[in-house]
């Protein structure tokens, strides 16, 4: 017999596909779980019900409906795990499997779930393929404790699925997706932090294949834009006092030109990041911009890099207001 835990149930998997989780095994626990591709986890009842209200409040429905799936003897699990294993030909004389609540989520779904739940397991490190689904299970069981683990995890390391990256965050790898999901899954603080990483970040950060909702996406890049344009109206100050200062050495080298280009690869620096660091960087780099005798640029424009800082700072510290 199959039960659901869902209105609509899904597709029950065929004898021929049942396997057994491999860490959550017959004598692991004393309730059955059924993935929706036919992996059967066993796990402790009072540690389902100790964790999701859901569960628990399944457990003590006491309704014909939901009736919680009774121990099989040890015997009968080791027979259909042999069965199991055994050629195809056997297959067809499979012992019938132990009652087991149906559920919508898939194997790897399910264990890792199960692994947040249990203390006895590790519990592995973000990974971007598999977040989002483990996210769906932990609201659809109340599962809170995983959505305190995402919005702290979320800023510290990554797994990416093809080339781990030790010691970089999610939130600096993919903001774009942090910021998905926070908003999905109401998480207001770390989607304002995802926020204020896309509006200062790179470029190329805004341009993730995310799915996320149009809304919010229209409002942070309408926020970059604005921190862009407070940066462009700088360019415009220093650019006016560069330009007014004489070269000392007009006949041997051509400073409008080179000041021009260079204040166009300061415009070019503000598109690629609104952000103080690489904007102060670039004003204040000692290189002569011009040949040997026309000097630094950047003590023309310090006093004003003084007062800006202070604005920039204020600025990126700020949350934005995502209007949700």
């Amino acid at each position: 017999m199959q039960m659901s835990l869902d209105s609509e149930e899904p597709q029950a998997a065929t004898i021929t596909s049942i396997r057994y989780s491999k860490i959550f095994c017959e004598g692991y626990g004393d309730f059955r779980l059924q993935s929706s591709d036919g992996v059967i986890f066993v796990f402790p009842q009072w540690l389902l019900s100790y964790s999701s209200p859901v569960f628990q409040d399944m457990f003590q429905l006491g309704d014909s409906k939901l009736e919680v799936p009774k121990p099989i003897p040890e015997e009968d699990a080791q027979a259909a795990t042999a069965a199991l294993s055994s050629s195809s030909s056997s297959l067809t004389s499979l012992p019938q499997p132990p009652t087991a609540l149906q559920v919508t989520e898939d194997a790897l779904t399910l264990d890792l779930v199960l692994r947040h739940i249990d203390p006895r397991q590790v519990v592995a490190h973000i990974n971007e393929k598999t977040i989002e689904k483990l996210l769906e299970a932990a609201r659809k069981y109340q599962l809170t404790a995983i959505m305190s683990w995402f919005e702290a995890e979320a800023v510290k390391h990554v797994e990416h699925p093809e080339n781990p990256i030790p010691g970089i965050s999610l939130m600096t790898y993919n903001p774009l997706l942090v910021l998905s999901l926070a908003t999905e899954y109401e998480l207001p603080h770390l989607a304002q932090r995802a926020a204020c990483a896309l509006i200062g970040g790179s470029s190329s950060l805004l341009h993730k294949d995310v799915n996320i909702r149009l809304n919010i996406y229209r409002r942070v890049h309408c926020l970059r834009e604005q921190r862009v344009q407070w940066y462009h109206q700088r360019i415009g100050t220093i650019a006016s006092k560069v330009f007014r200062a004489k070269p000392v050495q007009p006949a041997v080298c051509s400073c409008g030109n080179t000041r021009s280009a260079w204040i166009h690869l300061l415009t070019d620096v503000v598109l690629k990041s609104p952000h103080w660091k690489p904007f102060y960087d670039e004003v204040m780099n000692p290189v002569r911009r011009c040949r040997p005798g026309c000097g630094d640029w950047g003590p023309q424009v310090e006093e004003d890099m003084m007062v800006w800082y202070h604005e920039a700072l204020q600025q990126e510290q700020t949350l934005p207001d995502l209007g949700q």
